[in-house]
């Protein structure tokens, strides 16, 4: 999965500082409450980005579900924030989700002190990013393979293939409107 907040350019020239450094918090605290209660892990946090990987450390047979799951308390989530913080008139936070399912190796400690990281290898992240930029806000955007996971769980918008940096064939995507349980 990989989450990103919108409007935090339109907050950083309307905000001091420290008080957008305390929306961010806020907003990254939310998420990963969301992300712990589905049993996903925070990998990485870019800025306003956030990086989750879902069946690591530990697997489960339904990661693709859990995953969408996080996704929509995340997308709720936001009305809560934009209710607790005082923002520029005008300026609504949202959210925008990709989720990809595929094979990828987490291993080895790249870098050093807090740049530090666990390296991830494989197109799966990647996808995930992509499939965020195509969200709108408050939108969650998925895989054909994640697609296939999560059988009739949920109810799903067809986007059609877009073509995709980094990709050589058009990328099918979905959009998440709703859980059907």
């Amino acid at each position: 999965m990989f989450c990103d907040l919108v409007g935090s350019t339109a907050l950083s020239t309307g905000m001091d500082p420290e008080d957008l450094r305390d929306v961010i918090a806020s907003y990254q605290s939310r998420c990963s409450a969301a992300i712990r209660r589905y049993d996903g892990f925070v990998a990485k946090y870019m800025g306003d980005g956030i990086l989750v990987y879902f069946g690591y450390p530990r697997a489960h047979e339904d990661e693709a579900e859990r995953s969408v799951r996080a996704g929509l308390d995340i997308v709720d989530a936001m009305a809560e924030l934009n209710a607790a913080i005082r923002r520029p008139p005008g300026v609504e936070l949202a959210v925008r989700i990709g989720i990809a399912t595929g094979p990828v190796i987490v291993g080895d400690q790249i870098g050093e002190g807090t740049a530090s990281e666990t390296a991830v290898v494989g197109e799966t992240p990647n996808l995930a990013a992509r499939l965020q930029a195509l969200a709108q806000p408050n939108q969650i955007v998925v895989s054909a393979a994640t697609r296939a996971m999560l059988g009739d769980h949920f109810d799903l918008e067809d986007l059609g293939a877009y073509e995709l940096k980094g990709f050589a064939e058009p990328v099918p995507a979905w959009r998440v409107l709703s859980s059907n349980t």
